[in-house]
């Protein structure tokens, strides 16, 4: 991501000279073919007499983009975790019966109290967060585009080149050229929507990535970075002296960023934002591989990962309460796990429902997201993903894992 508060052109420049490509261009030209095409179906449709609701029922993306160049058989192949089968990985005690015998697997527990077993979570309380029953009730409306703005710079590497960037180097302002970071993590910022004049939170703000985006869109007039932990907001902090300059900033920039040290559930600012981005903590598969720090699957770290779906819809909650009529939030996550993601979402919306009156609709951004297929795999509701969008890693673009779903408040 290119810093706008550091030599732009000249990066660009290198950044082409690297054999990278434009994301920003690239995505702006697929996209204004695509709408040119939407348009001139529309237009056929109307022309052809049909009502509006046969129109309605037509998908117009469906019609024109069954080509090699957006449709990726590859994709609809590979699925999530199916939410019908996610019980099935659970052995109930009282129902397995070990051999020949009829013997329950309680009958091997030689007692009935021990110690140490009253903070102990069943893995199936994790598995219960991920209901079936309840996503036929999510309202959902289709987002058919989405706004990436011409002075917010992205580059990545073609498909199949595995290439490691040069590190961010400072120019004559002093400021760093490029931030490095993964290429799924675009999308949480992208599907925000931001417009000029926002206040805008960032709930969990380090390390800081999204929120150096969001400004880097030129957009918010006010930008929260609030997190937790005082040494990764710390973080959050350097990242934006190192991009944006020290005091006040390239144009002031940082007047606009406030620091907020506090449990995300807790702010309090009911109705104060227009965007929200609520990037929780997760399992973080891919970190979970190659760090043993903050890795979920430790052995002492078992009862906080069963027990992280419900903080991560505690957040959740609070971050559509802080939202203003007609706001939006995108919650996201970089797990594989439906029960964080899907399950998360559909557990909050319906708390909210039987706790409130304030109405909010999910937003269907497949079509939208088209485009990037040359980019990386996106899934959606084809793909099992019947809730926002997933970020899928593979050998020729190795990005994500990232889920993120946009949720809008009604006025």
């Amino acid at each position: 991501m290119v810093n706008n508060f550091g030599e732009t052109e000249e990066t660009v420049e290198n950044l082409e000279n690297l054999g990278c490509v434009d994301v920003t261009k690239t995505f702006n030209q697929i996209n204004k073919q695509r709408l040119a095409k939407v348009a001139q179906y529309e237009e056929n449709i109307s022309k052809s007499g049909l009502s509006d609701t046969q129109v309605e029922l037509i998908d117009h993306d469906e019609q024109i983009l069954k080509s090699s160049e957006y449709d990726d058989e590859e994709t609809r192949s590979q699925f999530s975790l199916r939410s019908d089968k996610a019980m099935d990985r659970y052995i109930d005690p009282e129902e397995k019966v070990i051999g020949d015998m009829s013997s329950s697997m309680y009958d091997f527990v030689p007692t009935s109290s021990l110690k140490g077993m009253e903070d102990f979570v069943e893995e199936t309380d994790y598995y219960n967060y991920y209901k079936t029953d309840a996503r036929d009730s999510v309202p959902v409306q289709v987002w058919r585009t989405l706004n990436m703005p011409q002075h917010l710079r992205v580059f990545v590497f073609p498909r199949n080149v595995m290439d490691m960037f040069p590190p961010p180097r400072a120019g004559l302002s002093q400021n760093l050229n490029y931030y490095c970071m993964d290429g799924g993590s675009i999308f949480p910022v992208l599907a925000l929507d931001l417009r000029p004049g926002q206040d805008v939170l960032d709930m969990c703000s380090a390390p800081g990535g999204k929120a150096l985006m969001a400004l880097q869109t030129l957009y918010p007039k006010t930008l929260v970075c609030n997190d937790v932990n005082g040494q990764r907001l710390g973080r959050v902090g350097s990242v934006m002296e190192q991009y944006c300059g020290v005091d006040s900033g390239v144009a002031e920039v940082r007047d606009t960023i406030t620091f907020s040290r506090c449990d995300g559930a807790e702010l309090l600012d009911y109705g104060a934002y227009d965007r929200v981005l609520c990037d929780v903590p997760c399992f973080s598969d891919r970190h979970s591989v190659s760090q043993d720090g903050d890795n979920l699957f430790a052995q002492n770290m078992t009862k906080h990962r069963l027990k992280l779906p419900e903080e991560q819809c505690a957040l959740l909650k609070a971050g559509l309460m802080y939202l203003r009529p007609g706001g939006s939030l995108v919650y996201s996550t970089c797990t594989l796990s439906p029960v964080q993601n899907e399950g998360v979402v559909n557990m909050a919306l319906k708390a909210l429902w039987e706790e409130t009156q304030i109405k909010f609709f999910v937003c269907d951004l497949s079509p939208s997201l088209k485009p990037f297929k040359f980019m990386c795999r996106i899934f959606g509701k084809k793909e099992g993903v019947n809730l926002g969008n997933l970020v899928v890693p593979n050998l020729s673009n190795n990005f994500g894992p990232t889920y993120f779903c946009k949720i809008v408040r009604k006025m």
